[in-house]
């Protein structure tokens, strides 16, 4: 299915009917600086996007992502490449006696680094080694899901405000964050439903509730059982595009307006190797 975009013209597939593309024959590592924006321009209009076969050292993997912006630090430096602390390695692959990555990465829905003021603007991954069955990528349409809501519910919904915390997300995973993390990251407060900076489209801002303490000015049962029920809603097969892997590929998303989480695989048995980076984006409206 080619597609015409601001400049040139890409051959792309649709990854599902109404959300996300394949751009088929293009090599990132030798292309040229135009086409590298065209596909920044496919991102965001179709809020996630795959690349096949590709081959990038770590080096390369971050120029492609300063294509869509300033790439981010990671809030885990245990788990990053220790010559490119941008790129965090998720992986359960042993090397000299130590395991070289985070084994277990993101199995909540979630959307990335919305504990921080200003939230990721996009997220790829680059998969080097991949198990033979799991470690999928499911990655939810949730402006798809805003929309196939009834007015009356929408009406319900627009304007609350979320307080997400890093801290909370710390104590579930059984860490304790440090004074500076504290510091750096305290909780913020986020509208649930959130307006896209591009063109202005509505999305179902939602994420796993072992992030989140609650919704301003409603009781934190009431507030918990409401995120638990629409992230039910949002992360339905007829919003969800399921990503099976092979390596080389590169799959990037635009946090604005998806949900995102892994499946598990045999740890035992299977390796995954996947570099991460990401980009800052802007405050949530």
């Amino acid at each position: 299915m080619p597609l015409r975009g601001d400049t040139i013209q890409l051959k792309t597939r649709p990854l599902m009917p109404a959300f996300g593309i394949e751009i088929l024959d293009v090599d990132i590592a030798s292309t040229d600086r135009e086409t590298l924006s065209e596909v920044a321009t496919l991102l965001f209009r179709h809020g996630a996007i795959v690349l096949r076969g590709q081959s990038l050292d770590q080096a390369a993997q971050i120029e492609f992502t300063k294509i869509f912006g300033v790439p981010a630090p990671n809030d885990y430096p245990e788990w990053c490449d220790p010559e490119y602390p941008e790129i965090y390695v998720i992986s359960n692959k042993v090397v000299k006696g130590r395991r070289i990555g985070d084994p277990a990465a993101g199995l909540n829905w979630h959307t990335d680094m919305n504990y921080h003021h200003n939230p990721a603007l996009c997220t790829m991954l680059y998969a080097l080694e991949v198990p033979n069955e799991g470690s999928d990528t499911l990655v939810a349409d949730v402006c798809a899901a805003w929309n196939a809501l009834p007015a009356e519910r929408q009406s319900q919904l627009d304007g609350l405000m979320v307080q997400h915390s890093f801290s909370k997300l710390m104590a579930k995973r059984g860490r304790q964050p440090t004074k500076e993390q504290l510091e750096a990251l305290p909780d913020v407060i986020h509208p649930l439903v959130r307006r896209h900076l591009h063109d202005g489209r509505k999305s179902l801002w939602v994420s796993a509730s072992i992030v989140i303490r609650g919704i301003i000015g409603m009781p934190e049962p009431e507030a918990m059982g409401l995120i638990d029920e629409l992230i039910a809603f949002a992360t339905q097969d007829r919003f969800v595009y399921r990503h099976k892997w092979r390596p080389g590929d590169i799959l990037v998303w635009d946090n604005r307006c998806t949900l995102h989480r892994g499946t598990p695989f045999d740890m035992e048995n299977e390796i995954r190797y996947v570099r991460r980076t990401w980009v800052r984006g802007e405050a949530p409206q």
